[in-house]
Protein backbone atom coordinates (compact mmCIF):
# COMPACT_ATOMS: atom_id res chain seq x y z
CA UNK A 1 0.00 0.00 0.00
CA UNK A 2 1.39 3.45 -0.89
CA UNK A 3 1.73 6.09 1.82
CA UNK A 4 1.72 9.74 0.77
CA UNK A 5 2.90 12.46 3.35
CA UNK A 6 1.54 16.11 2.64
CA UNK A 7 3.52 18.67 4.67
CA UNK A 8 2.15 21.88 4.69
CA UNK A 9 3.74 24.77 6.28
CA UNK A 10 1.80 28.52 5.15
CA UNK A 11 0.45 30.13 8.23
CA UNK A 12 -2.67 30.85 6.33
CA UNK A 13 -3.70 27.26 6.54
CA UNK A 14 -7.21 26.92 4.43
CA UNK A 15 -6.58 30.00 2.63
CA UNK A 16 -3.48 29.43 1.65
CA UNK A 17 -2.63 28.63 -2.33
CA UNK A 18 0.07 26.57 -1.94
CA UNK A 19 -2.01 24.40 0.33
CA UNK A 20 -4.70 24.62 -1.83
CA UNK A 21 -2.29 23.28 -4.73
CA UNK A 22 -1.10 20.48 -2.32
CA UNK A 23 -4.55 19.56 -1.51
CA UNK A 24 -5.56 18.97 -5.21
CA UNK A 25 -2.12 16.83 -5.74
CA UNK A 26 -3.68 14.87 -3.10
CA UNK A 27 -6.80 14.65 -4.16
CA UNK A 28 -5.72 12.96 -8.03
CA UNK A 29 -3.35 11.13 -6.06
CA UNK A 30 -5.94 9.05 -3.79
CA UNK A 31 -7.67 8.64 -7.26
CA UNK A 32 -4.66 6.76 -8.62
CA UNK A 33 -4.06 5.11 -5.41
CA UNK A 34 -7.81 4.44 -3.46
CA UNK A 35 -6.08 1.80 -0.94
CA UNK A 36 -2.81 4.07 -0.63
CA UNK A 37 -2.98 6.30 2.54
CA UNK A 38 -2.22 9.83 2.89
CA UNK A 39 -0.46 11.22 6.33
CA UNK A 40 -0.92 14.78 6.67
CA UNK A 41 1.47 17.00 9.02
CA UNK A 42 0.51 21.20 9.59
CA UNK A 43 3.26 22.73 10.70
CA UNK A 44 1.38 25.90 10.89
CA UNK A 45 -1.00 24.35 13.63
CA UNK A 46 1.40 22.96 15.43
CA UNK A 47 4.91 24.27 15.09
CA UNK A 48 7.83 22.29 15.62
CA UNK A 49 10.68 24.00 18.16
CA UNK A 50 13.86 25.29 16.57
CA UNK A 51 16.96 23.07 17.25
CA UNK A 52 19.30 24.01 20.33
CA UNK A 53 22.63 22.88 21.42
CA UNK A 54 20.79 20.45 23.49
CA UNK A 55 18.96 18.91 20.13
CA UNK A 56 22.12 19.30 18.50
CA UNK A 57 24.02 17.17 21.19
CA UNK A 58 21.40 14.32 21.51
CA UNK A 59 21.14 13.76 17.52
CA UNK A 60 24.99 13.22 17.28
CA UNK A 61 25.09 11.06 20.20
CA UNK A 62 24.86 7.21 19.34
CA UNK A 63 20.95 5.91 20.25
CA UNK A 64 21.91 3.22 23.02
CA UNK A 65 24.32 5.85 25.00
CA UNK A 66 21.51 8.77 25.12
CA UNK A 67 19.85 9.85 28.20
CA UNK A 68 16.35 10.17 29.07
CA UNK A 69 16.55 14.02 28.64
CA UNK A 70 18.10 13.54 25.22
CA UNK A 71 15.73 10.93 24.09
CA UNK A 72 12.82 13.18 25.26
CA UNK A 73 14.48 16.08 23.31
CA UNK A 74 14.23 13.74 20.22
CA UNK A 75 10.47 12.73 20.76
CA UNK A 76 9.30 15.16 17.79
CA UNK A 77 12.34 14.49 15.65
CA UNK A 78 12.07 10.75 15.80
CA UNK A 79 8.63 10.82 15.35
CA UNK A 80 8.84 12.99 12.20
CA UNK A 81 11.42 10.77 11.29
CA UNK A 82 9.34 7.57 11.30
CA UNK A 83 6.74 9.42 8.85
CA UNK A 84 9.13 10.82 6.02
CA UNK A 85 10.81 6.65 5.94
CA UNK A 86 7.64 5.49 5.75
CA UNK A 87 6.34 7.65 3.26
CA UNK A 88 6.68 6.65 -0.74
CA UNK A 89 5.47 10.13 -1.95
CA UNK A 90 6.17 13.88 -0.10
CA UNK A 91 4.21 16.49 -1.00
CA UNK A 92 5.34 19.57 0.37
CA UNK A 93 3.46 23.20 0.26
CA UNK A 94 5.29 26.02 0.71
CA UNK A 95 4.78 29.83 0.08
CA UNK A 96 7.43 32.20 -0.42
CA UNK A 97 8.15 34.77 2.63
CA UNK A 98 10.91 36.97 2.06
CA UNK A 99 12.27 34.93 -0.54
CA UNK A 100 12.73 31.77 1.84
CA UNK A 101 10.53 29.03 3.12
CA UNK A 102 8.35 29.15 6.27
CA UNK A 103 10.55 29.32 9.61
CA UNK A 104 8.58 26.17 10.53
CA UNK A 105 9.60 24.56 7.40
CA UNK A 106 12.58 24.90 8.23
CA UNK A 107 12.64 23.75 11.62
CA UNK A 108 11.32 20.92 10.25
CA UNK A 109 13.62 19.90 7.99
CA UNK A 110 16.42 20.23 10.77
CA UNK A 111 14.27 17.96 12.73
CA UNK A 112 14.57 15.36 9.89
CA UNK A 113 18.13 16.04 8.16
CA UNK A 114 20.29 13.71 10.59
CA UNK A 115 23.36 12.11 10.12
CA UNK A 116 23.21 8.32 10.41
CA UNK A 117 19.54 8.08 10.03
CA UNK A 118 18.83 10.70 6.41
CA UNK A 119 22.68 10.82 5.56
CA UNK A 120 26.24 9.76 6.54
CA UNK A 121 29.44 10.44 5.33
CA UNK A 122 31.23 8.44 3.40
CA UNK A 123 34.73 8.16 1.57
CA UNK A 124 33.32 9.82 -1.42
CA UNK A 125 31.85 12.02 1.13
CA UNK A 126 27.78 12.92 1.95
CA UNK A 127 25.30 10.13 1.22
CA UNK A 128 21.52 10.44 1.52
CA UNK A 129 19.65 7.59 2.56
CA UNK A 130 16.16 8.64 1.75
CA UNK A 131 16.45 7.08 -1.74
CA UNK A 132 13.58 5.91 -4.49
CA UNK A 133 10.92 8.20 -2.77
CA UNK A 134 9.14 10.64 -5.14
CA UNK A 135 8.60 14.51 -3.46
CA UNK A 136 6.47 16.96 -4.77
CA UNK A 137 6.83 20.54 -4.25
CA UNK A 138 4.11 22.95 -4.48
CA UNK A 139 5.61 26.73 -4.22
CA UNK A 140 3.41 29.93 -4.63
CA UNK A 141 4.99 33.40 -4.48
CA UNK A 142 2.69 37.14 -4.88
CA UNK A 143 5.21 38.05 -7.59
CA UNK A 144 6.67 36.25 -10.31
CA UNK A 145 10.24 34.93 -9.34
CA UNK A 146 10.44 31.69 -11.91
CA UNK A 147 11.60 34.43 -14.44
CA UNK A 148 14.63 36.64 -14.59
CA UNK A 149 15.54 39.03 -12.98
CA UNK A 150 13.89 38.16 -10.17
CA UNK A 151 14.59 34.52 -10.38
CA UNK A 152 17.97 35.49 -8.76
CA UNK A 153 15.60 35.85 -5.21
CA UNK A 154 14.15 32.42 -5.28
CA UNK A 155 15.70 30.98 -2.32
CA UNK A 156 12.80 28.59 -2.17
CA UNK A 157 12.80 26.03 -4.66
CA UNK A 158 16.53 25.27 -5.04
CA UNK A 159 16.65 25.06 -0.93
CA UNK A 160 14.19 22.19 -1.09
CA UNK A 161 15.87 20.61 -3.84
CA UNK A 162 19.14 21.06 -2.19
CA UNK A 163 17.98 19.85 0.79
CA UNK A 164 15.92 16.70 -0.44
CA UNK A 165 18.68 15.49 -2.43
CA UNK A 166 21.11 15.91 0.38
CA UNK A 167 19.24 13.41 2.14
CA UNK A 168 18.91 11.01 -0.97
CA UNK A 169 15.60 12.17 -2.66
CA UNK A 170 16.40 13.41 -5.92
CA UNK A 171 13.41 12.78 -8.01
CA UNK A 172 11.71 15.73 -6.91
CA UNK A 173 8.45 17.64 -9.36
CA UNK A 174 8.56 21.25 -8.46
CA UNK A 175 4.97 22.85 -9.24
CA UNK A 176 5.47 26.69 -9.16
CA UNK A 177 2.67 29.18 -8.72
CA UNK A 178 3.57 32.88 -9.14
CA UNK A 179 1.86 36.10 -9.29
CA UNK A 180 -0.65 35.73 -6.17
CA UNK A 181 -0.11 39.19 -5.42
CA UNK A 182 -1.58 40.42 -8.54
CA UNK A 183 -5.13 40.23 -8.48
CA UNK A 184 -7.73 37.62 -9.08
CA UNK A 185 -7.21 37.23 -12.51
CA UNK A 186 -3.83 36.87 -12.16
CA UNK A 187 -4.28 34.62 -8.92
CA UNK A 188 -6.73 32.81 -10.96
CA UNK A 189 -4.81 32.00 -14.05
CA UNK A 190 -1.59 30.93 -12.24
CA UNK A 191 -3.54 28.64 -10.13
CA UNK A 192 -5.04 26.79 -13.19
CA UNK A 193 -2.07 26.39 -14.74
CA UNK A 194 -0.35 24.84 -11.61
CA UNK A 195 -3.05 22.67 -11.47
CA UNK A 196 -2.88 21.65 -14.98
CA UNK A 197 0.90 20.51 -14.16
CA UNK A 198 -0.46 18.62 -11.59
CA UNK A 199 -2.68 16.98 -14.32
CA UNK A 200 0.23 16.30 -16.45
CA UNK A 201 2.23 14.78 -13.95
CA UNK A 202 -0.18 12.01 -12.66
Amino acid sequence: MATLLQIDSSALNQQSHSRALADYFSEQWKLQNPDGEIKHINLSEKPPVHIDGEMIGAMYTKPEQRDEQQKQRLMLSEEYLQQLKEADAIAISSPMYNFGVPSVLKAYLDHVTRVGETFVYGENGPEGLLKDKKAYLFISSGGNYTQPPLDKMNFVTPYLTTVLGFNGITDVSVIEAPNMGSGEEAVAKSMQHAKEQIDHLL
